[in-house]
């Protein structure tokens, strides 16, 4: 079967709730067409290098988190202190729809009446929108609870949000100071601050979670949204040395046993100056970096009033994935190569 798309574009613009409900009579709820046989499916490259990531770090001892990825605008200015600005600069803020008054007006009631006919809960829409205004309703919800507190029906619902409150399409997004997490670190400080009373040392931990930059573009080597592979080790008596010999331990297991350790051009303000490293592996003739090690700056610490030192390991699971596959484009990679966002 092959859907007709351009006709039902057409009908949908002309009467999106009739075009709806008429195309359910395409599809078959009886029968058995499929055959579901005990088949290996395909996997992903980056989810496979995700899980050996995991492996590895749980064998080192390390405790598995989930961190958040919403990060307040505030969190970064405590991290990067005067860098913060130009952090931010390559973030995502996010943003949610205004929920202002919404009217019935003598022209809408009448809007109403020729969809619903007899209709008179006008006090009950009211205390409705009112409702949805305040948050007790979800968006999600919204149609559903109209038809429950309305007593009318779903297409009746629908047609009145389309043709009767153009308010909803007006609705414009307001900014707010929540930002996607760009580096795992936004998310590690407030842990680590409230761990360190209540768990003994060393504290060992890792995470595996999107990091989201807003680059200038999407090309071979750069997506909007990215994996880390995230190590912070919390303890009394740690050095540099020690943080560079469990990169080379981890990445030995992965399959990477010639690895360059470099000190970072520049620090980034919260690294402590001088102890900010780079790791490089050689792909396709060139140098790639792939990992990033150093201590957090007792500044930046400071402002957590974490106490001890911390050393932070951070992987980046596309390009590891890249040079275990021998991919050249990173969209391909994560995407597909019919599939990849351009």
């Amino acid at each position: 079967m092959e859907f007709r798309a351009k006709e039902i574009r057409k009908q949908a613009k002309q009467n999106f709730e009739k075009t709806w409900r008429e195309t359910a009579e395409l599809l078959s709820k009886k029968g058995r067409k499929m055959k579901w046989k005990k088949k290996q499916g395909k996997k992903h490259s980056v989810v496979e290098t995700i899980l050996k990531f995991r492996e590895v770090f749980l064998s080192f001892g390390f405790e598995e988190r989930i961190l958040p990825a919403i990060i307040p605008e505030n969190e970064v200015y405590r991290q990067y202190g005067p860098e913060a600005p130009l952090i931010l600069d390559r973030v995502y803020y996010l943003a949610g729809l205004s929920r202002e008054e919404i009217g019935i007006s003598e022209e809408k009631k009448g809007k109403i009446r020729k969809i619903i006919e007899g209709f008179n809960q006008f006090s009950e829409l009211k205390i409705f929108l009112r409702n949805y205004k305040k948050g007790k309703i979800e968006a999600d919800d919204f149609i559903e609870e109209m038809t429950k507190k309305l007593k009318i029906s779903e297409g009746q619902a629908s047609e009145v949000v389309e043709k009767v409150f153009p308010e909803f399409k007006e609705l414009k997004p307001e900014p707010t100071e929540l930002t996607l997490r760009s580096h795992m670190t936004a998310s590690w400080f407030p842990l680590l601050s409230n761990l360190q009373r209540h768990r003994k040392l060393p504290l060992k931990l890792f995470s595996i979670g999107s990091r989201f930059r807003r680059e200038q573009r999407q090309d071979k080597n750069h997506l909007y949204e990215s994996t880390s592979a995230s190590i912070v080790v919390m303890s009394r008596e740690i050095t540099l040395e020690d943080g560079v010999i469990l990169t080379r331990n981890i990445l030995a297991k992965l399959g990477f046993p010639a690895s360059r350790v470099v000190p970072k051009k520049t620090t980034s303000k919260y690294y402590t100056p001088g102890m900010d490293l780079e790791v490089y592996t050689e792909f396709k003739g060139k140098e790639l970096e792939i990992a990033n090690l150093g201590f957090y700056s007792p500044v930046s610490l400071a402002n957590y009033k974490i106490w001890y030192p911390v050393l932070n390991l951070g992987f980046g699971v596309e390009r590891m994935a890249m040079i275990l596959t021998g991919e050249k484009d990173i969209r391909n990679l994560v995407y597909g190569k019919h599939g990849r966002v351009a």
